[in-house]
């Protein structure tokens, strides 16, 4: 075995090795799917879920409900972004699930269009 044969090897172990740490760190696994960073819910998550689970938001223009979720995702903390993606807590009347930031979502809500 020669010098060039070794530092191949090596080069090409020492890549493989930064390509894995490279996209461990992005995310990409399979668990991590459907949210933007480890632990996050994403926006179409969170849409698909509330259109499956409440159909009269279905309703909503497109844009409205868009920036509802996006209100949401903003004030939201992971428990009850994930409890309304599995179901366990209803917003379709109210945002009382969110706590203390209700009111301040209900006032962001109200202003989209």
């Amino acid at each position: 075995m020669n010098i060039s044969s070794i530092a191949r090897s090596a080069v090409l172990t020492l890549t493989t090795i930064v390509l894995v740490s490279t996209a461990s760190a992005c995310g990409g696994s399979a668990d991590t799917a459907g949210k933007t960073d480890a632990g996050t819910i994403d926006k179409a998550t969170l849409i698909d879920a509330m259109k499956k689970k409440t159909p009269d938001l279905k309703e909503l223009p497109a844009s409205t409900f868009d920036c509802m979720v996006g209100v949401m995702i903003k004030y939201g903390d992971q428990p009850t972004l994930q409890g309304i993606v599995d179901g366990k807590l209803d917003v379709s009347n109210d945002f009382k699930a969110f706590g203390a930031k209700e009111k301040q979502i209900q006032r962001e809500v109200s202003d989209c269009k």
